[in-house]
């Protein structure tokens, strides 16, 4: 930036970061003009990265954001929790009423009808209870206004605390019988064949740079496969249009219990340096979808905001990255048509291998069954406690839209399925078995790539952990 440059931003109250004051900026009037629009008085790398979009590198194909965690605070006062949850409950209450609203009552008038009636209602299960002869499911359940109780004489162990759903039954006195149960769940998506050329997605997760264990070979491997100096399925690599990165981009600073013993990076701002030395290499026609985890710089309650500047001010300068919060949803679109992509680094999946049973061995088909589970509820993180919140007035991890695409990670294992054709991916690692891991039976499937023809929506798995490039099986699943 020229002298002159920076005396303009400083005469119209906007400092810059030192960071920065290199930059090469074509049009700083216009800079200027939008910052003040803005009320931003502070130039970083991530604002400076918003004003120049990704979308330069190529027009054809882009990110647009549908919904992204932009921050905000919550003292988490009662009210807060109070707003949390009734906004949760309205939107989904709204899906369901558009699902299936013939005939709906409140809990209110549900109390009022005599014995005998039919009744049907929207409810949020406050609590699950088996009767001693487990015979008997029991709910207690609660709208804005009322309580009640519902008992089922089948066992769902899909049902769960702070689910809503709508609840079919006949009323007794002190509760009704339900007959019929319907989660909001998700619509069926267009199968069909995009009028485009073919384009591929794919999906990374959980590279840990900065640990001792981090598989630095493998990736190394994917960024020359990548740049088209691997010959095995090269033809993916060369119509490659955009990589999503679903979080724990680095393995932060005392995530779990002596992870200092297992670090080659002992500073974090230093670690993130390391990953942009890494993703700078990737061809900057591809866009990157990079968003947080649990061992990233942000605070853990969810929705996390994309990275913090400070941390990864290295990757701001990656002219084709799109830096987005945990969760998040957007379209990629590519020649005009638009595939949702819903991006979650999946926290919560670990909460549901721990209370529901039979997800508790954590295979290909409990967590294919626990992401199912997240879509039908319509909520990433659906019984409190499942994940830690930030109790905003809006509730982030609820999935208003259903998207072409689910990708989460966090587990370290990868996956990939279709439930009502919506594509369920789960992210390999970069990382190899950690003490902490092995001390929990957790072994990890490293170096797997997810790919998804964004034109037919067929999908299969990359393993680059060989000598060659090639089909990983076992993660596939109908």
């Amino acid at each position: 930036m020229q002298e002159e440059d920076l005396s303009k931003f400083f005469l119209n109250g906007i400092l810059v970061d030192a960071a920065i004051q290199s930059a090469k900026i074509d049009n700083v009037d216009q800079v200027i003009k939008t910052l003040k629009e803005r009320n931003i008085t502070f130039l970083d790398q991530m604002i400076l990265h918003d004003l120049y979009p990704e979308n330069k590198s190529g027009s054809e194909y882009s990110v647009e954001i549908i919904k992204n965690y932009e921050g905000g605070t919550s003292a988490s006062k009662p009210a807060d929790w109070t707003a949390y949850f009734n906004d949760r409950f309205n939107r989904i209450k709204n899906i369901l009423i558009n699902k299936d609203g013939g005939g709906l009552m409140s809990i209110s008038q549900v109390k009022n009808m005599p014995s005998g009636s039919d009744v049907k209602f929207i409810a949020m299960i406050s609590s699950v209870s088996i009767s001693p002869i487990k015979k008997f499911m029991i709910l207690d359940i609660e709208d804005n206004v009322s309580s009640y109780r519902a008992i089922s004489s089948t066992i769902n162990q899909d049902l769960m605390q702070d689910q809503i759903v709508i609840i079919k039954g006949k009323k007794s006195k002190d509760a009704v019988f339900i007959n019929e149960i319907n989660f909001p769940d998700i619509q069926v998506r267009n199968g069909k064949p995009l009028e485009i050329e073919d384009s591929y997605a794919l999906f990374l997760s959980d590279v840990h740079v900065g640990s001792k264990l981090f598989a630095r070979e493998p990736l190394e491997k994917f960024i020359k496969w990548i740049n088209g100096e691997v010959e095995e399925y090269v033809d993916i690599a060369r119509l490659t249009k955009f990589i999503v990165i679903t979080g724990d981009l680095v393995d932060g600073i005392g995530v779990y219990p002596d992870q200092e013993k297992e670090l080659n990076i002992t500073d974090l701002k230093q670690q993130y340096d390391e990953l942009y030395s890494i993703l700078n290499k990737i061809p900057k026609h591809i866009k990157i979808l990079i968003s947080q985890g649990n061992h990233d710089a942000t605070h853990i309650a969810e929705p996390q905001p994309r990275l913090d500047s400070f941390f990864g001010g290295e990757l701001y300068k990656l002219e084709n990255a799109v830096f987005l919060s945990n969760p998040y949803q957007v379209n990629l679109v590519v020649g005009g048509h638009k595939t949702n992509l819903l991006g979650y680094h999946g926290f919560s999946i670990t909460y549901f291998v721990n209370t529901i049973s039979k997800y508790n061995k954590m295979t290909t088909d409990d967590v294919i069954a626990i992401m199912k589970l997240q879509l039908k509820s319509r909520h990433l993180a659906p019984t409190h406690g499942s994940t830690q919140v930030v109790p905003l007035t809006q509730d982030y991890l609820v999935i208003d839209e259903t998207p072409d695409i689910y990708a989460a990670g966090h587990i370290h294992k990868t996956l990939m399925s279709k439930y009502k054709e919506t594509i369920l991916v789960n992210a390999s690692c970069w990382q190899y078995q950690t003490s902490y891991q092995k001390k929990y039976g957790i072994d990890p499937e490293v170096a797997k790539v997810p790919v998804i023809n964004l034109k037919t929506k067929d999908y299969q798995i990359l393993d680059f952990l060989g000598e060659k490039v090639q089909i990983y099986k076992k993660g596939i699943k109908a």
